[in-house]
């Protein structure tokens, strides 16, 4: 996970990035990696929402929408946003790499 997005909107610095949490609250609200092609407008605004959770939970819906609206180069903040997820869940599935992973079986 070690994309980020920053910018500074009205005079404050945002971090966007994706973590766990921020993943499994996007699918509770209907996020589906799977619908980003049928789907893009609303996968792309779940995603854009998405990347607010991990470091500005506490942001107004609104303002996310306004700084949305202001932002340039849509197109590729949408495949950025796309790449994070993917690196996300990539990273979730993988092993640690501190080595410390727990071994398990089928018995």
């Amino acid at each position: 996970m070690s994309k980020k997005i920053e910018f500074k909107y009205q005079d404050k610095d945002y971090c966007l990035e994706y973590n766990r949490a921020a993943i499994k609250l996007m699918e509770q609200q209907g996020f589906d990696f799977s619908e980003f092609k049928t789907k893009p407008m609303t996968m792309g605004d779940l995603a854009f929402q998405g990347a607010f959770i991990k470091n500005h939970k506490d942001i107004r819906m609104n303002l996310i929408s306004e700084i949305y609206d202001n932002l340039n180069n849509k197109p590729e903040l949408v495949n950025v946003l796309i790449q994070m997820i993917e690196e996300t869940y990539e990273d979730l599935y993988s092993d640690n790499k501190d080595g410390k992973n727990t071994e398990w079986k089928i018995v």
